[in-house]
């Protein structure tokens, strides 16, 4: 049995170009030379199986089931990858939101357990400067988290926050 996520379906070799058509800048992940310096900043990566450059392989394969995988939702969108990007225009944080809009355009989105625990990781991160409850390395100074509080807010992950803190409280109230 085949599964659904290697199907024939998930090809296309029009994928790159879908995903240019809506956000130009895409274009750019051509120039991708897979060196890893991505990889190595993320703090998506130190705590998941986030993979940029997995991801971008996939893309330019023209493999679509990366818009069904839950690697698209652990991103942060805080721009380490971008800025230590040896390649010019490459811009990462814009390409996971383009795939997460297509995603829910395809009525795929995040799995409930994975957006939670997304949820809880941003949480941490915006609050903290952490991911994780133990530090992998030194706490984030105040101008960055300030600088990720941006990047959230345009990114809409604020109010995913806030509506989660309120669910939170229902539960709480409701025992």
């Amino acid at each position: 049995m085949v599964d659904d996520i290697e199907s024939d379906d998930n090809w296309n070799d029009d994928f790159l170009a879908e995903l240019i058509a809506d956000v130009e800048e895409n274009r750019n992940i051509i120039e991708c030379i897979s060196c890893g310096k991505c990889v190595g900043e993320c703090p998506a990566s130190k705590i998941s199986n986030f993979n940029i450059r997995k991801i971008i392989q996939k893309i330019l394969r023209g493999d679509k089931s990366v818009l069904k995988e839950d690697d698209i939702w652990y991103c942060f969108l805080c721009e380490k990858c971008k800025r230590v990007c040896p390649r010019e225009g490459i811009n990462i944080p814009l390409l996971i939101i383009n795939l997460r809009n297509e995603s829910f355009k395809k009525g795929y989105g995040p799995r409930y357990n994975d957006l939670t625990k997304y949820v809880e990781m941003a949480e941490r991160f915006l609050t903290s400067g952490v991911v994780v409850e133990e530090q992998l390395g030194n706490k984030l100074p105040q101008e960055m988290i300030d600088e990720l509080n941006e990047i959230c807010n345009f990114a809409r992950i604020k109010y995913v926050f806030k509506a989660s803190k309120t669910n939170k409280n229902k539960r709480k109230k409701r025992k």
